[in-house]
């Protein structure tokens, strides 16, 4: 699912993949939808070296957010396994 885009030189956030937001008006709560999302599944973005952003309250969000959706990404693997770990004693002490 892709949940940011650059068109028309804006940036946008979507948390379906299908309604799209400018990207000046995402929230605390619309992050940790996006946040979600990537550590369930992979997403995907617009490269921002290859869009202008002609916005530029836009451009400081989208290659902030960007830059940490990537690094996020890439480290969902060990996030996952790590939370797996974490859970999985308690959770063989209370099974029993």
């Amino acid at each position: 699912m892709k949940c940011l885009k650059i068109d028309n030189g804006k940036g946008a956030y979507s948390l379906d993949g299908e309604s799209w937001k400018p990207l000046d008006e995402i929230s605390k709560e619309d992050i940790l939808v996006i946040v979600n999302k990537c550590l369930e599944d992979s997403f995907e973005m617009d490269d921002q070296s290859e869009v202008t952003v002609h916005n530029k309250a836009h451009e400081i969000i989208y290659n902030n957010l960007y830059a940490k959706f990537v690094e996020l990404n890439s480290q969902r693997t060990r996030f996952k396994d790590e939370s797996e770990n974490l859970f999985k004693e308690s959770l063989a002490k209370y099974s029993e």
